[in-house]
């Protein structure tokens, strides 16, 4: 029979060097041909920070020195893991300290158990006694000293709060990850990956192979390993032991990556061929073994359906079950290398002969359908470690590109993404108190973060909760290292990136390679790799959890002299690196982003857990996000400006929006002029968004959603929206040429259903002229109202107009950055960037005619005469 199509291998990875290096593949074999599948770098796997999953279970037993014995090897487990990833000094005891007190035996500790790293740090400060104990503690292994201490206590905590946790059971990262992977999977991600796989064209030569490419996080491992529920599987996990670490989950596959992975072993690239030939040889062999051993089924008994099938072989395949059937066919390749030596033709043939020994196994048990449907799946986790160098090898090839290969299938990026139980959430059901909830935020994107704090059911998640905003503040900047002083410009790169939306230029060319780093190490997604892979779609897509850790890393930059979000921007805008044609644009989303972090900073301020840590999601009053933006000066202008568009209204703008609230830690790109309504702030205000509209959207480029009373529920009927246009221009407009109407756009509903709360709702507008260096005459840098304009509008507008991009208008913006505003927001047209900004060289350039204009050399026109009349 002809068994092409009936194998199929599939790769993951985080990185994304698919999209320049199309010929370098590994392997995958089919009965006729050799088959290759492209394996990826990846650029994370020690950037595993936290905890690991804890040691085997151990049976209880009720004596307090067998308790102490598991608690000790636990922690012993976890800090050796964290010191394996470079976790160092105060760092590290603050990791440890909470899990001391939580893991110890019941009632071996009945006090307050420190909430937050940051809270341990200050113990640890406090207490001289306490770093000398603990680091003995993580030398030896023994942590019952740190118990018969006095009970640590900081300077300024507050022993008898009710809040404090105690004697509860603490349950880390590296647990809630081994805990979260048995949980109930969410949507058909899987079904759908094997149907788009079967309807692949994979009947030509090297047609089987096809990788998994998306960032951290996202479930491409357990989409695999559900995947393994429906087509019968063989996987592998390439992580390299060496790099292992508590939280890495699943384990790995040691054996398998000592033979395939190990580069000390493969003499040349052709014997690296032969030994990976070989190596599948054996696997097709040893399962063909292994089926009839776990399916009886004699001829009068039905056979099984082919999922029924797979899933029994996916419970067979236990851990120690798959370790022991890996060792065994690593074995037999290491002890007959005979293969090795032989003519390819004779090796392949045997390749070929053993594949179809392991059909004929699984078409004796299974009820396959008559098609082209791929009937074994081989799956390499981790395949980054192919991306190895053979010594001796002249050409410099790696593990994975021993052959060379014509065809590889189209690139999976589609992964699980907002596929929480709760989903759909339904207006109505919210109030502001619940938004900044950190178990509420993880709900959204991708499902690392829910599935883990939710894993902790019947525990107290508090730490749990703030070891998943380190974990995420961590993966996002690829480093353990938080709370430090230097970051590298591409982690702070991919923070601003996650708070104000950056454009890139298309045009420079390690935009794509950067692209590639930050889905790779710094939680960027990819949406989409197309089939010729010479570039991806990418970017930060909503996702709250993650926003809320960018706002904590980008406060904890702030804190240092001379690390500023504008000198961030500037950087980039220097480089090259993000479009000049969205700049204006870009610079507001930032002045918006900088006055709301600081309107939180002082709303927060008078509150007694700030000393624990900003929560950015909570949202602030619109009157003290206002004054964030603008300059003192200007304060009681804008507050106490009235309606402009002809509504007859006492209120000023201060009464209007008394208990209103904006709450926006990220921007997201709109599709089209649909989210210019008050049904789309609901859903923006429920996630923390505010909108970048579509580039045809008129009038309006940002909307920021306003919940109009913060002590009501969020539905449609309660909210209205700051809606704000960008103009860089250097000539001032007139004051009726911007004209942000809401009526224009249907933002309000046109009829008004019984119930409701109020019939008009009040709504801002802000004309930012970003590029004029001074205000119209007669005119300040910030003024409210228009005369000139009349509405038959029933909702009171409370317009802004705004002029230039300095300190004297925004309060977010320091007098020594005046001149960098300046010239990033001067610089409009490619020439900016030439090497040469002498007048005499850009005149030679403009000759070329780049585009056109009416000031050429090569014609001269004619003087206009004008005539007057003398009469």
């Amino acid at each position: 029979m002809d068994d092409r199509g009936c194998g199929f291998f599939l790769g993951t990875s985080d990185s994304c060097s698919c999209v320049h290096d199309m010929m370098s593949q590994h392997p995958i074999l089919q009965p006729e041909v050799d088959h290759h599948a492209k394996p990826f770098k990846r650029l994370k796997s020690n950037l595993q920070p936290e905890p690991g999953h804890r040691a085997k279970r151990i049976k209880r037993q009720s004596s307090l020195e067998r308790k102490w014995e598991i608690a000790n090897t636990e922690l012993h487990l976890v800090a050796q893991s964290l010191k394996d990833i470079g976790m160092r000094g105060d760092v590290l005891q603050a990791r440890i300290l909470p899990l001391i007190f939580s893991w110890c035996p019941p009632g071996a500790y009945t006090g307050p158990i420190p909430n937050g790293s940051e809270e341990c740090k200050k113990l640890i400060r406090d207490n001289p006694d306490l770093v000398q104990a603990l680091e003995r503690a993580i030398n030896s292994g023994n942590y019952q000293e740190i118990l018969s201490l006095p009970a640590p206590v900081s300077e300024d905590c507050d022993t008898d709060s009710e809040d404090q946790s105690v004697g509860y059971k603490l349950m880390s990262t590296g647990s809630a990850a081994t805990v979260a992977w048995t949980a109930e999977y969410q949507g058909n991600y899987h079904e759908v990956m094997l149907k788009n796989i079967n309807s692949m064209d994979r009947g030509r030569v090297h047609a089987s192979s096809a990788t998994i490419i998306q960032s951290s996080g996202t479930g491409k491992s357990r989409m695999a390993h559900e995947l393994a529920t429906l087509v019968f599987t063989i996987p592998f996990n390439l992580r390299n032991p060496e790099e292992r670490n508590g939280s890495a989950y699943p384990p790995e596959d040691t054996m398998v990556w000592k033979y395939l992975c190990d580069v000390s072993n493969v003499e040349s690239a052709r014997h690296g061929e032969a030994g990976v030939a070989l190596f599948f040889a054996r696997v097709f062999s040893q399962v063909a073994k292994e089926i009839p051993k776990v399916f009886k089924v004699s001829h009068t008994e039905s056979k099984l359906s082919p999922a029924d099938f797979a899933r029994r072989w996916r419970e067979h395949l236990s851990q120690e079950t798959r370790s022991l059937l890996y060792e065994k066919i690593v074995k037999t390749c290491e002890d007959d290398k005979a293969p090795l030596k032989a003519n390819f033709d004779v090796l392949f043939r045997e390749l070929e002969n053993r594949l179809h020994q392991l059909l004929k196994a699984l078409v004796i048990v299974c009820a396959f359908p008559n098609s082209s449907d791929i009937r074994v799946l081989l799956y390499f986790d981790e395949a980054h470690e192919l991306d190895r160098v053979i010594p001796n090898d002249e050409r410099k090839k790696k593990l994975y590109d021993v052959q060379s290969m014509n065809m590889l299938l189209a690139t999976f990026t589609e992964m699980p993404f907002d596929c929480h139980p709760s989903f759909p959430l339904r207006p109505g059901a919210f109030h502001l108190e619940q938004l900044g909830d950190l178990t509420f935020l993880a709900r959204f994107g991708r499902p690392l973060f829910w599935t883990l704090i939710e894993a902790s059911k019947g525990t107290d998640k508090s730490a749990l909760i703030q070891g998943t905003v380190e974990l995420a503040r961590m993966k996002l900047i690829s480093s353990n290292d938080i709370y430090g002083n230097e970051f590298s410009f591409l982690a702070m790169l991919a923070t601003l990136d996650v708070l104000i939306t950056i454009d890139y230029e298309p045009r420079w060319t390690l935009t794509s390679d950067y692209e590639m780093d930050m889905v790779a190490s710094h939680m960027r997604v990819a949406f989409s790799i197309p089939w010729h892979r010479f570039y991806m779609h990418s970017g930060y897509p909503s996702e709250p959890f993650l926003a809320e850790a960018a706002s904590r890393q980008m406060y904890h930059y702030l804190q240092f002299p001379g690390h500023t979000m504008a000198n961030l921007l500037q950087q980039n805008l220097d480089s090259g690196l993000i479009n000049l044609n969205q700049k204006g644009e870009v610079v507001m989303r930032l002045l918006l982003r900088m006055a709301y972090m600081n309107a939180i900073i002082a709303e927060q301020a008078d509150k007694k857990h700030l000393a624990r840590e900003l929560n950015f999601s909570k949202g602030c009053s619109v009157v003290r996000f206002l004054k964030a933006l603008f300059g003192d000066q200007f304060h009681d202008t804008i507050l106490k400006s009235k309606p402009d568009d002809g509504v007859t209204s006492t209120y000023t703008l201060q009464d209007a929006f008394k208990h209103a609230v904006v709450r926006f830690t990220h921007f997201v790109k709109a599709v089209d002029e649909s989210v210019v309504s008050t049904k789309s702030m609901v859903s923006a205000f429920l996630r923390g968004v505010a909108f970048i509209c579509h580039n045809r959207q008129k009038a309006v480029d940002i909307i920021i959603p306003i919940l109009l009373d913060r002590r009501s529920v969020l539905q449609e009927s309660s909210m209205s929206a700051l809606f704000i246009q960008v103009k860089r221009r250097r000539q001032s407009g007139s004051s009726t040429e911007y004209i942000i109407d809401e009526e224009v756009h249907g933002f309000f509903p046109n009829k008004v259903s019984m119930g409701e709360r109020r019939a008009t709702r009040p709504y801002v507008t802000l004309v930012a002229e970003l590029g004029v260096d001074k205000p119209p005459k007669k005119t300040s840098f910030v003024v409210t109202g228009n005369d000139n304009e009349r509405s038959s509008n029933e909702h009171p507008r409370y317009g802004i107009r705004a002029y230039t991009c300095t300190d004297r208008t925004w309060k977010v913006v320091r007098a020594a950055e005046r001149d960098m505003y300046k010239r990033v927001l001067s610089t409009d047209d490619f020439l900016a960037d030439h090497p040469r900004q002498d007048e005499a060289s850009l005149a030679f350039v403009h000759q070329m005619l780049p585009f056109w204009h009416d000031k050429a050399m090569w014609y001269k026109h004619k003087k206009r005469v004008r005539f007057h009349d003398r009469g």
